[in-house]
């Protein structure tokens, strides 16, 4: 088993967000994670790449223990992470980002920035501009390619898709699935409001509410249950009314 989370309980200091979470992703295996705004999503990616302590439970990665391990050193035993929010250099060039991403990984990260730039152009068109002044899509593009930059076994995306244009979607699914067939990765991704397109080229989907994994189920299931279009109808209502598990913790988690 390439990921396997077991009975982690996390959160932000005192504030315990997920309880007792269990799920598992396997080599070469796309799974979803999808649930309403403030069920924890946001907080589990985080807890995964190292970015927010383990109080309690296990997580490991193709077998080797990282809970309590540092961002960096957990960076290093294979799991690639790109937050929903800043993730990426803002005042840097495009391609100073990708070189950034690249020190990490030594040498062979070094030679993983020009294959980057190859698969999309664009990458390579900006070198020299801000990261800050690229659309949506195209810092999305730069953040999964400085993710991938050291060949990640692991790689988590935290709705990377929210708020772009359908041609972006596109590129994203379509280049993440092809990583998942074609090189083994494993994928845990985080979807947002508009699913459907992840979902049909995921295999599994854990729902989560809560803090909690309330089920499991192959993704066509929830494509077809009708589960989905209540779930983001109640998401809807939860946003219009201002509500939310985030109050103090704002913004700690989605």
């Amino acid at each position: 088993m390439l990921l396997e989370v077991s009975g982690v309980r996390s959160g932000y200091a005192r504030v315990v967000i997920l309880h007792d979470v269990t799920l598992t992703v396997e080599t070469g295996e796309l799974v979803t994670l999808f649930g309403p705004n403030g069920a924890g999503k946001s907080t589990l990616t985080k807890t995964i790449a190292g970015h927010l302590p383990v109080k309690q439970g296990e997580i490991s990665v193709d077998g080797t223990p990282v809970h309590g391990l540092s961002a960096a050193k957990v960076a290093s035993a294979g799991v690639g992470y790109v937050p929903q929010e800043s993730n990426i250099f803002g005042e840097m060039t495009v391609r100073e980002n990708l070189d950034v991403s690249a020190l990490a990984h030594g040498h062979r990260g070094a030679q993983m920035v020009e294959p980057a730039v190859a698969r999309f152009p664009i990458l390579g068109e900006r070198s020299r501009q801000r990261a800050s002044t690229l659309s949506g899509g195209e810092r999305q593009i730069l953040a999964i390619s400085s993710a991938l930059i050291g060949e990640p076994k692991l790689l988590l995306l935290d709705e990377p898709t929210s708020g772009l244009a359908p041609s972006f979607v596109d590129i994203i699914v379509d280049w993440i699935s092809t990583l998942v067939a074609e090189q083994g990765t494993g994928v845990l991704w985080v979807v947002e409001q508009n699913p459907a397109p992840i979902l049909e080229v995921s295999s599994r989907t854990y729902v989560l509410e809560g803090g909690q994994i309330n089920a499991e189920m192959p993704s066509a299931a929830l494509l077809d249950s009708g589960r989905l279009e209540r779930a983001i109808l109640e998401e809807r209502e939860i946003l219009e009314e201002g509500a939310g598990r985030e109050v103090d913790v704002a913004a700690m988690d989605e």
